[in-house]
């Protein structure tokens, strides 16, 4: 986040409520650049999805042993917004969520497009244990027309901190 300027921040467990706190907020820091409805509505919408995977995915075991907790900020640097999260996530699912997020930039616009309408049309979707259809890592590429930049740190044996960076350029025609 060199040269970023930091528009909101939370660290921290999130809850349903916190989301409903968090969003008209940023709706608000987002009209003061003046952005257009399209922009504005993928920034909101790739911070819903970002919140609730913090919300919905929060290592919960012993996370007061963990001195990392989970973030979200939202930030602006030159021509494009950025959302950032960070959260802690077992050291057995690296592979899984690794290899889901190597696949999904793999794809092209219209592929991720594809793909995206696939999963909304089926209709018995797998979900996850924590309640996912593994839509959100899919809308936020979709939404950003761009790479989901991630990396993994290992904290220790069982975890490790996660972090995924969204870039959404202000201008449509870069996104």
């Amino acid at each position: 986040m060199d040269g970023d300027e930091i528009l909101l921040s939370r660290e921290g467990l999130i809850t349903k409520s916190d989301i409903l706190l968090i969003l008209p907020e940023i709706e608000t820091l987002i009209d003061k650049y003046k952005t257009s409805k399209i922009i504005k509505r993928k920034i909101v919408n790739i911070a819903i999805e970002s919140l609730q995977n913090l919300q919905i995915h929060s290592f919960l075991d012993h996370a007061e042993s963990y001195e990392q907790k989970p973030l979200f900020v939202l930030s602006k640097a030159e021509n494009d917004f950025y959302v950032f999260i960070g959260n802690l996530v077992n050291n057995n699912e690296i592979h899984y969520l690794k290899d889901k997020l190597v696949k999904i930039n793999s794809l092209e616009d219209d592929e991720v497009k594809y793909l995206y309408s696939v999963i909304m049309k089926q209709t018995f979707v797998k979900f996850s244990d924590k309640g996912g259809a593994g839509l959100g890592l899919v809308d936020m590429k979709k939404k950003s027309g761009h790479p989901l930049q991630y990396h993994f740190a290992r904290v220790d044996d069982s975890v490790s901190y996660f972090v995924l960076k969204v870039k959404i350029p202000m201008n449509e025609d870069n996104a």
